[in-house]
């Protein structure tokens, strides 16, 4: 093993050992690797599970995420170890490569999949599940299931929804749904990672929050 995968490794470890003791709805279950190249997490969050011809809510869900050898070149491979019923989602794989970049620490990819889980985020346009991609569709007001944030500084409040300026392009890309209304007066500034303009109440002034255009993790300015 190089010593720059090693360092990254071990880097992406300690980073999501913090964010997950600081996090009261996610647990390591394993951690396989000296540092881990395998974890199995614990999601306790609202998301949806087809039983039969009936939808119900599940509040627990098992997630494996294994990082293959050309890792960071190529992204994380996330899979489900307990059925869901989301668009983006299949037996066989987690969508989150669309917005990929070897930069991402693997703390932001399991709040990602935490987003996932809870309707925070999806993308209807392309779905892994069409059958619930139409569901979206005609559900649209009773998502999300959870509005728990998954951001580590903000870990027991409600996601926070952004208005920021998309593109054809990027709309086709997951996204958390619209929030019910524009913050009328609020901090503005541009996302680091993909120049969108966004805007945010003035409470959430100094919080990470996700960026809705390009899925970065970024700051809300103090002013």
């Amino acid at each position: 093993m190089s010593m720059v995968r090693l360092r990254r490794l071990q880097a992406d470890f300690d980073k999501l050992r913090e964010y997950v003791n600081r996090h009261p709805r996610l647990q390591v279950i394993q951690a396989e690797g000296t540092p881990p190249e395998r974890y199995q997490l614990e999601y306790r969050v609202r998301g949806l599970r087809q039983k039969d011809d009936e939808l119900v809510v599940v509040k627990s869900h098992m997630v494996e995420i294994a990082l293959p050898l050309s890792y960071p070149k190529l992204p994380p491979q996330c899979r489900m170890l307990t059925p869901i019923f989301h668009p983006n989602i299949a037996p066989h794989a987690i969508c989150i490569g669309d917005h990929w970049s070897p930069g991402e620490p693997l703390w932001s990819i399991v709040a990602r999949i935490g987003e996932l889980i809870a309707y925070q985020s999806y993308n209807t346009k392309s779905p892994l599940n069409g059958e619930a991609a139409r569901w979206v569709e005609e559900h649209i007001d009773e998502v999300p299931l959870d509005p728990v944030s998954m951001m580590p500084e903000d870990a027991s409040a409600p996601a926070v929804p952004a208005r920021a300026a998309v593109s054809p392009a990027a709309a086709q890309r997951p996204q958390a749904p619209a929030a019910p209304a524009a913050v009328a007066e609020g901090l503005r500034f541009a996302c680091t990672g993909c120049g969108a303009k966004l805007r945010f109440a003035p409470e959430h002034a100094g919080k990470p929050v996700r960026c809705p255009r390009c899925q970065k993790v970024v700051t809300v300015p103090a002013s």
